[in-house]
């Protein structure tokens, strides 16, 4: 019994003592390939301002009683209102009497314009500065005022010059200190209101609105306002204007304007104050907001090669909050075209919008409008390693490698193969999926080439143990 016991303990302290002089001098290197990063660019569509287009139309009074004084200061009044149309509009204003002079032409008065180049013709229009403005001296002493009919003829007769615009917000002021007398009929000598004449110019102005006539050749304004400045009562012998105060209600109700809920935008010419005249025009007409549509976009900073190409999300986002995901393909979807130098991501309103970075192209309904987002997500590309560098000569036979927490043994199929020391070596490899091994990861030292199942990538962790060649 006592033998036995011997030979255990002596066999025991052999086995320590040996497993003591193998692990005795030996190195350990360890390594973890660098993890996958994600990124996340979300940037959304642009809009541009544009001055909205605002064709106003002064019927100014040149009767004979528009000779008075009292009438000719409130001449120079208008010429002070007429300063006060914001200048955030892109304006025509066309000045004209209500009575035509003697062989009178529809186009042949002046024209106050913001900019003359969205004019066709400048040299067809009679264009002067607000300080040369004429507001008829010369009066007529005819009785009869079609007010009415005189501005729908007057714009009429100057669109084909391009003072009224199809599609413009488009304003009529009439000044008068009569009333209009064609929607008035005498019978018996005496004078009444003639409802059906009345309806027939107020649906011939209203025939101008884009929300009443939509057809070829109409102006189709984007609003419609009839202004009109007249007595609201009898004074300094004035005589009340009730039919054009009456247009300017009917007018104001019919397109839903709600900014004049006191005056519907006629103003009381006895009141002496013509101030604010276009107080409500400017707050009703907003900047015309021009969404851009886009058929590129940008989805990242990073340079040429740094993410993997065939794993972007490309998530389109509305303001409310909605999402959908926009697929790769040439149809409806995305393709990624790569690094591009000043490319063009907008083609409406006008090409532009040039960006620099990893873009890709947006086909069909892929496209994006303002004032939707794009949420692109990217990461960096999957590598692949196929070398290991030790610091240190190893030993014939004494390395031992553990890729991922599993051991490889010496094969060049599935684990490794010493080739000793280079100066410069490149330790990225194709691996099985074929990854681009550029740019290049260089290390120095003695090599580790692996193969196979060995082959590691990101996020993958490697120790390798040995013993130096040389102590």
């Amino acid at each position: 019994m006592k033998s036995i016991f011997l030979f255990l303990l002596i066999t025991l302290l052999s086995v320590s003592c040996g497993e003591e002089i193998l692990t005795q001098g030996t190195l350990s290197e360890g390594y973890t390939a660098s993890d996958l990063q994600g990124f996340e660019l979300n940037t959304c569509s642009q809009m541009t301002f544009e001055k909205p287009p605002v064709d106003i139309l002064f019927v100014i009074d040149n009767s004979g009683s528009s000779l008075l004084p009292s009438f000719n200061n409130i001449k120079q009044q208008i010429r002070n209102t007429v300063n006060t149309i914001s200048n955030e509009f892109d304006f025509h204003i066309y000045v004209a009497p209500l009575i035509p002079l003697s062989g009178d032409s529809l186009t042949q008065y002046q024209t106050v314009v913001s900019d003359p180049s969205t004019l066709p013709n400048q040299s067809s229009v009679n264009i002067v500065s607000i300080e040369n403005l004429s507001l008829f001296s010369t009066a007529t002493g005819n009785n009869d005022e079609h007010g009415i009919s005189r501005a729908l003829s007057l714009i009429n007769g100057n669109r084909t010059n391009g003072i009224f615009r199809n599609k413009a917000n488009t304003i009529i002021v009439t000044i008068s200190n009569g009333d209009d007398t064609e929607a008035m009929i005498s019978i018996q000598g005496n004078t009444y209101f003639d409802p059906d004449k009345y309806n027939q110019l107020k649906n011939s102005v209203m025939n101008l609105s884009a929300d009443y006539n939509t057809s070829n050749g109409a102006l189709q304004a984007e609003s419609l306002r009839y202004i009109s400045l007249v007595a609201h009562s009898s004074c300094n012998g004035w005589k009340k204007g009730t039919i054009y105060q009456k247009m300017s209600h009917d007018i104001y109700n019919a397109t839903g304007n709600t900014d004049d809920p006191g005056q519907r935008d006629s103003k009381d010419l006895c009141s002496g104050n013509y101030a604010n005249l276009f107080a409500s025009i400017n707050n009703s007409i907003k900047a015309v907001v021009v969404g851009h549509k886009y058929n590129h976009w940008k989805i990242s900073n990073a340079g040429p090669t740094a993410i993997q190409d065939d794993d972007i999300t490309v998530t389109k986002v509305s303001p409310s909050g909605a999402t959908q995901n926009i697929p790769s393909g040439a149809a409806n979807g995305f393709e990624y075209i790569g690094y591009k130098t000043n490319q063009n991501t907008r083609f409406e309103p006008t090409i532009g919008e040039p960006k620099t970075g990893l873009m890709i192209k947006l086909n069909g309904s892929a496209r994006v409008d303002y004032p939707d987002c794009i949420i692109a997500k990217t990461r960096t590309p999957t590598e692949y390693f196929g070398f290991l560098a030790l610091p240190r000569e190893p030993q014939a036979g004494s390395i031992k490698v553990i890729i991922r927490g599993q051991e490889y043994s010496q094969s060049s199929t599935n684990g490794w193969g010493y080739i000793g020391y280079l100066e410069t070596k490149n330790i990225k490899v194709p691996g099985p999926t074929g990854a681009s091994i550029t740019p290049p990861l260089n290390k120095t030292g003695y090599f580790v080439q692996l193969f196979g199942d060995a082959i590691f990538t990101n996020g993958d962790s490697i120790e390798v143990y040995y013993k130096p060649a040389s102590l």
